[in-house]
């Protein structure tokens, strides 16, 4: 585990938050919502720390250790490896404190679950759509607008009388399409060929397009 070095900690008491700030030596120490003043300063403290248990934390590393200070009161200290480097304080609501994506939960009756923040994937950009050129294909009416993403990845979107009504993609392998009769081969370099055949196909008016695209080139878009 990296060193651990801030623990923010958060009380839910009637909306309030604390943010804890580091000492010189490294230790912490939860504040509570302040007290309304005593009659009495100079009674002494009734609060006694009863040891309760302690909890390994979900890091594997850290270790929380319960003490009983009073009624639906309690007190845990964070260590790792021998250094205490957190304290967390509940009086009936819970109190919550983070760092380095370890987060701990004191609960008003001692309990104390933990969780670790998995960091999110880094997301790729969409490439960008470049059009390189646009291709009147086989049939007369038809065309093939063809883009470059990248190196041996292209798309090309079949266009008739307007209408968009398929699209090719090949990345590393070719792709091809067929639509009443009309079969267009997109290469990974971006050339296009295409053909008819002689078999009658569906109306013009509604075409369907059965785009056979390389899946593998597909899921790694």
């Amino acid at each position: 585990m990296r060193a651990l070095r801030t623990l923010r900690t958060t009380l839910v008491a009637a909306g309030a938050t604390a943010v804890l700030a580091a000492s010189a030596s490294g230790a912490f120490a939860a504040a509570a919502p302040e007290a309304a003043p005593v009659a009495h300063a100079s009674a002494p403290c009734k609060d006694k720390r009863v040891p309760v248990k302690t909890v390994r934390l979900a890091d594997k590393v850290s270790v929380a250790k319960v003490y009983k200070t009073g009624k639906h009161r309690f007190v845990a200290e964070i260590w790792a490896k021998g250094t205490k480097y957190g304290t967390l304080v509940t009086k009936a609501h819970a109190a919550h404190g983070q760092n380095n994506g370890l987060h701990v939960t004191l609960h008003p009756n001692g309990r104390v679950t933990s969780w670790i923040e998995r960091a999110q994937p880094e997301l790729r950009p969409a490439a960008e759509r470049i059009l390189v050129s646009t291709t009147p294909l086989a049939d007369d009416t038809s065309t093939a607008k063809v883009y470059r993403l990248s190196a041996h990845h292209y798309e090309a979107d079949v266009n008739a009388n307007g209408t968009k009504y398929g699209t090719l993609v090949a990345k590393d392998h070719a792709a091809r399409g067929q639509n009443n009769g009309l079969h267009v081969l997109l290469q990974p370099d971006g050339r296009v060929t295409s053909w008819v055949d002689d078999a009658p196909g569906t109306s013009a008016a509604e075409p369907t397009v059965h785009v056979q695209v390389d899946r593998q080139a597909r899921q790694g878009k």
